[in-house]
This record gives structure tokens, sequence and C-alpha cells, in this order.
């Protein structure tokens, strides 16, 4: 008995084989449907494209995410955070001046 996949792939090269009129398409598809027949498909293998994110196979053995930093754990101290967000408001600030400069009436 064939797997799945080659019995769909018979029966769509079947499909092909009828609608074409050209011999050179024809060779093609009996090229294609010799070639799925023949190739040995091993049950825990894919020939399809997976549709989510991971890789083929069990990922590897000691695999695991990284749990997120929490607020008292990260390298950066709150003067820190707090001296960058206000030099990032005096930069705006800056630069608003020196628009409301350039646009001012002569």
């Amino acid at each position: 008995m064939l797997p799945a996949a080659t019995r769909t792939a018979v029966s769509l090269a079947a499909r092909q084989l009828a609608l074409t009129r050209s011999p050179a398409t024809a060779s093609a598809v009996l090229r294609a449907l010799a070639a799925a027949s023949t190739q040995q498909q091993k049950p825990w293998t894919m020939t399809t494209t997976r549709g989510y994110a991971t890789p083929a196979g069990p990922p590897p053995k000691g695999f695991r995410i990284t749990r997120p930093k929490e607020w008292h754990e990260e390298a950066e101290g709150t003067m820190t955070k707090v001296s960058n967000y206000f030099l990032l408001t005096e930069m705006f600030r800056g630069m608003y001046v020196l628009l409301e400069q350039f646009f001012r009436p002569p």
C-alpha cells in the first residue's frame, strides 16, 4: 500500500496528465510521478512546508528559553533610566525651540 502522500501525488499527476496536450509536459509529469513513487518516505518526515515557526524534529537536549528579567534584576538602574528619559525630553525641547525660532516672522 502506498503512503498517503504518494497516493496524493499519483492522483494529482494523473489529473495533470489528463489535462496536458503537449508531449514535453506529459513526459515531465511522468518523470515527477516516477520520482514520487520510487521515493521512500519515513513516517516522521514531512514533505510539505510547515506552517509554524519550529525547526523539524525535536528540540536539542537541554533546550530552554531564558525567562525574561524582572525589573529588579535588570543591569540598568532607575536613575540611569530617568536620566536617559530626561536627556531625550531635553533634546525634543531643544528641537522645538529651534523650529520656533526658524518659523517666526522676521
